[in-house]
């Protein structure tokens, strides 16, 4: 094998092996919290709080769809850092009144395996949203919305990422 074929063949493995790595993202789904629940289940706001941060959803209809809103609040007097597994930061899941899944935030997405961090200062908070696009008319209908985040460590202490798992009816 000359080296033109060597560097190649590096190349094409190095290449495969991170889009397997990659993968689509499913392995924040599931687990509960500390307490035996998955998140609390209410008509406004979900939350649950652990490692001293303050994770609540809140989901709404807008013009593009299904609009849900995550937050990280930090509840101490120090700044916060949050590790995240992967690109991934969260998955978000919409299932119809029959429990099927109408939409994923992961699906059909590649993400990077790589350490992203972010900083929530003190009394600050961290937010992300995500909109599921769709042209079908939400009034008079029940979403079930499970929300996760992929934490892996919190100020560089690792922790179990299912703790930061929430579950919200949202109702139109």
């Amino acid at each position: 094998m000359t080296m033109k074929q060597w560097l190649k063949s590096a190349v094409i493995g190095s290449f495969a092996f991170a889009l397997a790595a990659c993968g689509t993202g499913d392995e924040t789904t599931g687990g509960t919290g500390e307490n035996g629940d998955a998140g609390e289940e209410t008509e406004e706001e979900a939350s649950v709080t652990e490692y001293e941060l303050t994770f609540t959803m809140d989901v709404e209809e807008t013009d593009e769809g299904l609009k849900t809103v995550l937050t990280i609040q930090n509840e101490t007097d120090e700044e916060k850092r949050i590790d995240f597994a992967t690109s991934q930061k969260y998955d978000v899941i919409v299932k119809d009144e029959d429990g099927d899944a109408l939409y994923q935030f992961s699906e059909g997405q590649m993400f990077t395996q790589a350490l992203v961090s972010e900083t929530v200062e003190a009394g600050g908070e961290y937010v992300m949203e995500d909109i599921w696009e769709t042209d079908e008319d939400l009034s008079g209908r029940t979403f079930e919305v499970e929300a996760m985040l992929n934490i892996f460590s919190v100020d560089n202490e690792e922790i179990d990422k299912s703790v930061f798992t929430l579950n919200k009816t949202a109702q139109f």
